[in-house]
């Protein structure tokens, strides 16, 4: 037993080195490569508000839609309605098309049209800005060249000479300051916390299962009890951390009080019963610690919040959405920069409660095939008897 015992141990710790020093550089180069391989943000989501409603005005929102950069995703009858969009995530760009603005191009005079961007996503900010001036002024270019050419029976010079570009007025909502630290730093800081609410989890599974007693049901309650309370606790120390931040270092923090709890302590939760059920499946310590600490850390990047999870190629994206921290990073950051309130999140409310209850259905599962293995494995006149066989 005691060479099976070091035959065992000395498999693992050859297994783990060929996954630190081999497996997972490899994996991390092609999926990080794969991942940002497109070079460009695409089919950023974008809300309309027309009120001109003219020829040109559809021709323009069809230009945007065509493009790479843009997919027109939904249509606003107001302003407010296309700033609720941003702030719900639904959208991540706006264009306010005034009213006149076809009057304005035929008129000579050089219309203005309002593009709002979502400053919690500066990277996708950055790029859409860049390729919405550049369409607009392709589009008024164009436009106004064929009216000058057909109309007036201008030259194509001298007609190009006669073009206005469309001005245009870019405002970044939520984050106008376009400050890196409070873009970056919540989810961060939740990237890092998150390993630890893992490894809690997974210490506090291999402390139970020399206790777990006959029942199944009773086995998973204390699993529950377990996770629940350690999960609580790791809430309780992100926002700690949180907090300094907010104290004593000026991160803002705009959002609704009861959501921030609420997505902390989902968060927690699901994390914490992650390791706990790592626990439960791998009976060596030392290497379920090392395969989940490999397993959570690439979140910060799969995960998408340093570079968007839409602007990944669609594999990575179904993998993306089974992390928490997909849910969270985004989350805590709106809610550090928006005003926005505890309705906008339910439906990642939801997602994280999905993912803490596959979990604890992959538990019971275990924790039943565990139960199944030792009564097979219980001499026959050691098991319980029945009252039929007791007579």
């Amino acid at each position: 037993m005691e060479a099976l015992h070091r035959f065992r141990q000395g498999y693992a710790k050859l297994l783990m080195t060929f996954l630190i020093f081999f497996v997972i550089p490899t994996i991390a180069g092609f999926a990080f490569g794969y991942e940002m391989g497109y070079n460009k943000i695409q089919l950023i989501p974008t809300v309309v508000a027309d009120y001109d409603n003219s020829d040109f005005s559809r021709t323009l929102v069809e230009y945007i839609d065509d493009s790479e950069v843009f997919t027109v995703s939904a249509y606003a009858r107001t302003d407010a309605e296309a700033e609720e969009m941003l702030a719900r995530g639904t959208a991540m760009t706006a264009v306010i098309i005034p009213q006149g603005l076809s009057a304005d191009m035929l008129s000579g005079h050089a219309p203005k049209i309002e593009v709002l961007y979502d400053g919690t996503q500066m990277t996708v900010a950055s790029s859409a800005k860049a390729a919405m001036s550049e369409i607009l002024i392709t589009v008024k270019a164009g436009y106004m060249k064929n009216i000058y050419e057909g109309k007036l029976s201008e030259v194509e010079s001298q007609a190009m000479n006669q073009i206005m570009p469309i001005d245009a007025t870019y405002r970044t909502l939520f984050n106008p300051a376009k400050n890196y630290r409070n873009f970056l730093l919540p989810g961060m800081l939740a990237a890092l916390m998150q390993v630890g609410f893992a490894i809690m989890g997974l210490v506090k599974s291999m402390e139970m299962r020399p206790y777990f007693g006959d029942s199944i049901l009773q086995d998973l309650g204390t699993s529950v009890l377990k996770i629940l309370v350690w999960g609580f606790l790791g809430a309780v120390s992100l926002i700690l951390c949180l907090s300094i931040q907010y104290a004593f270092f000026d991160m803002p923090y705009n959002g609704s009080p009861a959501a921030g709890l609420v997505f902390t302590y989902l968060f927690a939760l699901s994390t914490t019963a992650f390791g706990y059920v790592m626990g439960q499946i791998i009976p060596d310590k030392v290497f379920a610690t090392q395969l989940t600490c490999v397993l959570v850390l690439p979140t910060s990047i799969l995960g998408g919040y340093t570079f968007p999870l839409m602007a990944m190629p669609e594999p990575l994206q179904a993998l993306g959405k089974i992390f928490p921290l997909s849910y969270y990073g985004d989350g805590i950051r709106r809610l550090c920069l928006a005003k926005i309130g505890f309705s906008y999140f339910i439906p990642d409310f939801a997602a994280l409660l999905k993912i803490t209850g596959v979990l604890l259905l992959v538990l019971t599962a275990v924790l039943a095939a565990r139960k199944l293995t030792k009564r097979r494995g219980t001499p026959a006149d050691l098991r319980p008897q029945t009252g039929g066989e007791a007579g």
